[in-house]
Protein backbone atom coordinates (compact mmCIF):
# COMPACT_ATOMS: atom_id res chain seq x y z
CA UNK A 1 0.00 0.00 0.00
CA UNK A 2 1.25 3.51 -0.75
CA UNK A 3 0.52 6.84 0.91
CA UNK A 4 0.73 10.49 -0.14
CA UNK A 5 4.01 12.15 0.84
CA UNK A 6 3.50 14.95 3.40
CA UNK A 7 7.13 16.14 3.31
CA UNK A 8 7.01 18.39 0.27
CA UNK A 9 4.35 19.94 -1.94
CA UNK A 10 6.30 19.04 -5.04
CA UNK A 11 6.93 15.39 -4.12
CA UNK A 12 4.97 13.01 -6.31
CA UNK A 13 6.72 9.85 -5.11
CA UNK A 14 4.50 7.54 -3.06
CA UNK A 15 5.39 6.82 0.54
CA UNK A 16 5.32 3.08 1.24
CA UNK A 17 4.51 1.55 4.61
CA UNK A 18 7.84 -0.20 5.23
CA UNK A 19 10.77 1.01 7.33
CA UNK A 20 13.30 0.69 4.49
CA UNK A 21 11.20 2.64 2.02
CA UNK A 22 10.27 5.25 4.65
CA UNK A 23 13.95 5.91 5.47
CA UNK A 24 14.77 6.06 1.74
CA UNK A 25 11.97 8.55 1.20
CA UNK A 26 13.09 10.68 4.15
CA UNK A 27 16.64 10.76 2.73
CA UNK A 28 15.22 12.10 -0.55
CA UNK A 29 13.86 15.04 1.44
CA UNK A 30 17.17 15.68 3.20
CA UNK A 31 16.40 14.00 6.52
CA UNK A 32 19.68 12.23 7.20
CA UNK A 33 20.71 11.33 10.75
CA UNK A 34 22.72 8.62 12.45
CA UNK A 35 20.33 5.91 13.71
CA UNK A 36 21.48 6.47 17.30
CA UNK A 37 21.05 10.25 17.13
CA UNK A 38 17.99 11.95 18.56
CA UNK A 39 15.96 14.00 16.11
CA UNK A 40 12.45 15.39 15.82
CA UNK A 41 9.87 13.49 13.82
CA UNK A 42 9.71 15.20 10.42
CA UNK A 43 5.97 14.58 10.01
CA UNK A 44 4.18 17.94 9.69
CA UNK A 45 2.77 18.98 13.06
CA UNK A 46 4.45 16.22 15.08
CA UNK A 47 8.03 17.09 16.02
CA UNK A 48 8.26 14.38 18.71
CA UNK A 49 11.89 13.90 19.72
CA UNK A 50 13.06 10.29 19.36
CA UNK A 51 15.98 8.21 18.18
CA UNK A 52 16.30 8.41 14.42
CA UNK A 53 16.41 4.62 14.33
CA UNK A 54 12.80 4.62 15.56
CA UNK A 55 11.46 7.36 13.29
CA UNK A 56 10.31 5.11 10.42
CA UNK A 57 8.44 2.80 12.79
CA UNK A 58 6.90 5.85 14.51
CA UNK A 59 5.72 7.25 11.16
CA UNK A 60 4.36 3.89 9.99
CA UNK A 61 2.50 3.13 13.23
CA UNK A 62 1.29 6.59 14.30
CA UNK A 63 1.02 8.72 11.18
CA UNK A 64 0.33 6.21 8.39
CA UNK A 65 -1.60 3.95 10.79
CA UNK A 66 -0.45 0.78 9.04
CA UNK A 67 -2.07 -2.28 10.59
CA UNK A 68 -1.41 -5.99 10.02
CA UNK A 69 -4.40 -8.29 10.26
CA UNK A 70 -4.67 -11.90 11.38
CA UNK A 71 -6.22 -13.84 8.51
CA UNK A 72 -7.83 -16.25 10.96
CA UNK A 73 -9.67 -13.98 13.39
CA UNK A 74 -9.26 -10.45 12.02
CA UNK A 75 -7.42 -8.88 14.98
CA UNK A 76 -5.03 -6.13 13.93
CA UNK A 77 -1.51 -5.34 15.11
CA UNK A 78 1.02 -2.59 14.42
CA UNK A 79 4.08 -4.86 14.46
CA UNK A 80 4.86 -8.08 12.59
CA UNK A 81 6.30 -9.73 15.70
CA UNK A 82 3.10 -9.16 17.65
CA UNK A 83 1.04 -10.55 14.78
CA UNK A 84 3.31 -13.61 14.47
CA UNK A 85 3.06 -14.30 18.23
CA UNK A 86 -0.72 -13.96 18.07
CA UNK A 87 -0.99 -16.28 15.09
CA UNK A 88 0.95 -18.96 16.96
CA UNK A 89 -1.75 -19.00 19.61
CA UNK A 90 -4.85 -18.05 17.58
CA UNK A 91 -7.49 -20.67 18.40
CA UNK A 92 -9.75 -20.20 15.40
CA UNK A 93 -10.22 -23.63 13.83
CA UNK A 94 -10.07 -22.64 10.14
CA UNK A 95 -6.40 -21.81 9.50
CA UNK A 96 -5.47 -20.76 5.95
CA UNK A 97 -1.86 -20.59 4.85
CA UNK A 98 0.26 -18.12 6.90
CA UNK A 99 1.46 -16.60 3.64
CA UNK A 100 -1.94 -14.94 3.25
CA UNK A 101 -1.20 -12.31 5.94
CA UNK A 102 -2.71 -9.00 4.88
CA UNK A 103 -0.70 -5.78 5.15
Amino acid sequence: MTYVCPFGDECILPLEGTTASTYAHLRLHGYIYNHRSHAPCPWPGCGKELRWGNVARHIIELHLRVRLQCVWCGRTYTRRGALAAHMNTCEVSCHPSPTQIMV
